[in-house]
């Protein structure tokens, strides 16, 4: 028999101990034989905001057919994710998972979520993200493990999740599961700033204001550079939080795909993508139609956004899309 989940606590409610019951079972049933915990392979999409990595997540779990953490999982049991996923499994047929999001969420229990509630439970929170949320919680590592050999035993295929909080915390995941695979999904900065400079606007109401993960200068970043140039520099920190980590983890564990290479061959990237997870290519990827692009700025924003790579051109430039100007 495998250890307890976790011990109960004077201030644990009858449903906090009912899902632990449950997660015990589970555990337990689904864990009792076969290699360790900690061999479980897994699949984490890195990327900076508004990088594309919401529909790549989407496409990966529809036409991969790889377990994820839901909606349903992330709002209901963020403590205790894997007690969903056999409901998941017999219930939901991943061609169900939809192109649909609201600047990385989604809507439906069995959706694919970004799982903020699941990995604040093992990781914590606070800004800046890059400081106070790198590494798994004092104790929460083993239960994060066996959270992922269980939903990788249930369905045969490695878990897939993205956030991007993740993207600070790759040496730490990595060591926790050395099988996981990390996939950096690449958008040209000018493109990807705008659009997070919308997101600001849409989600926050102020472009001033930072909108979902922060690197560890964001509070300089306010203080010393325009709205326009914080979007700018937020794409450059990010790419350097991961392209450092990933670079020491040494060959095989990262995969790079750019966001306009994906909308341009869906069905090959993801095709590059299985051969390397060692699972069957998919057949005529399809990612929706989409909607009208939000533009929700102020006269002259776009330019300004621009001009600043322009003017930073020598230092971004490893950040531009190869194939053309955007």
């Amino acid at each position: 028999m495998l250890p307890a989940s976790a011990t109960s606590s004077p201030n644990e409610t009858p449903a906090e101990a009912v899902l632990r019951d449950a997660e015990e079972e589970l555990f337990a049933r689904v864990l009792a034989d076969g290699p360790p915990a900690a061999d479980a392979p897994a699949v984490f999409i890195l990327g900076a905001p508004r990088t594309g990595s919401t529909v790549l997540y989407q496409a990966v779990a529809r036409y991969l057919r790889l377990p994820y953490f839901s909606n349903l999982a992330n709002e209901v049991a963020p403590a205790r994710p894997a007690v969903v996923a056999p409901l998941q499994r017999d219930l939901f047929d991943p061609a169900r998972v939809e192109f649909t999001s609201a600047y990385g969420k989604t809507r439906g229990a069995f959706q694919p979520s970004e799982a903020s509630g699941v990995m604040r439970n093992w990781f914590g929170g606070g800004h800046p993200s890059q400081v106070t949320s790198t590494r798994v919680l004092a104790g929460k590592g083993f239960h994060m493990v066996r959270t992922f050999a269980t939903l990788h035993r249930l369905y045969a295929a490695p878990v897939v999740t993205k956030n991007p909080w993740n993207c600070f915390r790759i040496a730490s995941i990595a060591e926790l599961l050395p099988r996981a695979v990390f996939v950096w999904i690449r958008r040209d900065i000018s493109a990807a700033a705008r659009s997070d400079l919308a997101a600001r606007y849409v989600v926050q109401g102020d472009p001033g204001v930072w909108n979902s993960a922060t690197p560890a200068n964001y509070e300089e970043l306010q203080r010393t550079r325009p709205y326009w140039g914080q979007v700018v520099e937020n794409q450059y920190e990010f790419s350097a939080a991961i392209r450092i980590p990933l670079a020491a983890l040494g060959p095989g564990r990262a995969v790079e795909i750019w966001y306009e290479d994906l909308l341009r061959d869906p069905t090959g990237c993801l095709a590059g993508l299985a051969a390397r997870l060692g699972g069957p290519a998919p057949a005529d990827v399809a990612l929706g139609g989409g909607g009208p692009v939000e533009k929700p700025f102020r006269p002259g924003d776009e330019d300004r956004v621009r001009e600043y790579v322009a003017a930073h051109a020598d230092r971004l430039a490893d950040l531009r899309y190869p194939g053309r100007a955007v």
